[in-house]
């Protein structure tokens, strides 16, 4: 087998991945990218693009239901064949347009499941092998599966993106963001929905305050949220399934989607060939991105140990990686502020610490919190949830956490977030002329 050297291998295709990749080749390094499923990565393809696509249809059904008799007519219908079109027309032609651009620019394409073969070599497929001063990580999260009788029945988020037609009942697996944003999209389209958490808690990375907001919407939408449940087995009858839960109670449904987590992608490490060291949480990393076994290793994206699996933060990976790689590890990634959704109806907009963080860290600060069902621009959509909740420093006026629960509530944490960064003042943030009757505008009000 013969060995092709590189400067530089990327494993993995993701948009964290090409951040890397065209700034090592804007350089002039000579860089080889692998992947095994087609190029593209999760965000573009089977996660935050495409589902998009799908929670903006059902944010439009559901807002013209609100004004339904308040001034729309003729209540609208999801057709899901139809959504399905309009997402694949998006999905058509990018691994194929990746691959070209990367070839185009001199970068070597392969296609395969990549193995450590050495600390400093990469083998595709038990076929090919390639050599390089640095190999970076970059193959993301596989879906978690739970181990219990009938697991072969259960379908994962990716399913659910790509279904043809909408059973009409589905069970969710898990009370994260994945299951809440489709048991949405799934409730909005007509479908009956249930879903499954195993603690009292879901949505346990966000404020509580605005996940009982959202528990509110959900059940105000048919969506049957069962906490402290989950399930024990799953048998397939006829068309159907039946889930057992730890409870007694059982369910009768037509698809069952598991979205309990996403484990880091370490099939890359099989082997133990080379040299990287890893948990469960991913490949174990300093703060400059940089395996702490193997330093001729880099890992970035959901397949590295860092505190967050947010596609913004794996693409700033990207360019950290790129730039530790060129010029020394002078680099590392800012977390003290990264605004985060949960696109449900209502959304889910959060930057900074919530309530109890700001407490266990015995932080002097005042909460502004409230309702916007009164305000105008709820009425006017007729929005029956949402609220806010916002952290402000009694030893400086600024913010160090806000949390919304509302129409456009990500749009608007995003100017909290650049506020936070920048240590504007809550005063100066409601005394600004905002454009007026916005939903930015609408934060004067929260911060006063």
């Amino acid at each position: 087998m013969t060995t092709r050297a590189f400067d530089t291998i990327v494993v993995g295709s993701g948009t964290s991945a090409y951040f890397t990749i065209m700034g090592l080749n804007k350089a002039g390094q000579s860089v080889a990218v692998v992947d095994e499923r087609d190029y593209g990565g999760t965000c573009a393809l089977r996660g935050c693009q495409p589902k998009k696509y799908l929670v903006a249809n059902a944010e439009a059904v559901a807002q013209a239901r609100h004004l339904s008799g308040t001034g729309v007519d003729n209540e609208p219908q999801t057709n899901w064949a139809d959504l399905q079109t309009l997402k694949n027309a998006f999905l058509d032609g990018i691994p194929e347009g990746e691959v070209k651009e990367f070839q185009d620019a001199g970068i070597a394409t392969f296609f395969g499941k990549a193995r450590f073969a050495a600390p400093d070599q990469i083998e595709i497929d038990g076929k090919e092998r390639l050599q390089a001063k640095n190999i970076v990580l970059a193959t993301g999260a596989t879906p978690r599966v739970s181990k219990i009788p009938g697991s072969e029945y259960v379908k994962d988020s990716e399913h659910f993106l790509n279904m043809p037609a909408l059973p009409k009942r589905i069970l969710f697996i898990g009370g994260g963001y994945i299951s809440f944003e489709f048991a949405h999209v799934a409730a909005t389209a007509g479908a009956e929905v249930t879903i499954l958490h195993r603690s009292d808690r879901p949505l346990k990375a966000f404020e509580k305050d605005m996940v009982d907001i959202i528990l509110q919407a959900s059940e105000a939408m048919d969506i049957s949220v069962e906490l402290n449940e989950s399930p024990t087995q799953i048998e397939k009858i006829d068309d159907h399934y039946r889930v057992a839960c730890k409870s007694g109670t059982h369910y009768e449904v037509d698809l069952v989607i598991e979205a309990s987590g996403r484990l880091p992608n370490l099939s890359v490490l099989e082997g133990d060939l080379g040299g990287v060291d890893s948990s469960n949480r991913g490949v174990t990393v300093d703060q400059h991105l940089q395996s702490v076994s193997n330093p001729r290793v880099y890992a970035i994206g959901d397949c590295a140990a860092t505190p967050y699996q947010l596609a913004p933060v794996a693409d700033a990976e990207g360019k950290i990686a790129a730039q530790n790689i060129l010029n020394g590890n002078r680099e590392s990634f800012d977390a003290s502020v990264v605004p985060t959704a949960v696109f449900t109806l209502p959304n889910i907009g959060a930057v900074g610490m919530t309530e109890e963080q700001a407490k266990e860290k015995g932080l002097d600060f005042r909460i502004n919190k409230g309702t916007t069902t009164g305000w105008p621009s709820s009425k006017r959509i007729g929005e029956k949830h949402s609220a806010y909740k916002i952290l402000i420093s009694n030893d400086d006026d600024t913010i160090i956490g806000a949390h919304l629960a509302r129409h456009n509530a990500p749009e608007v944490v995003n100017i909290f977030a650049l506020a936070m960064k920048h240590g504007i003042k809550a005063t100066e943030l409601a005394n600004f002329p905002w454009a007026y009757p916005t939903y930015s505008s609408d934060l004067k009000y929260m911060v006063r």
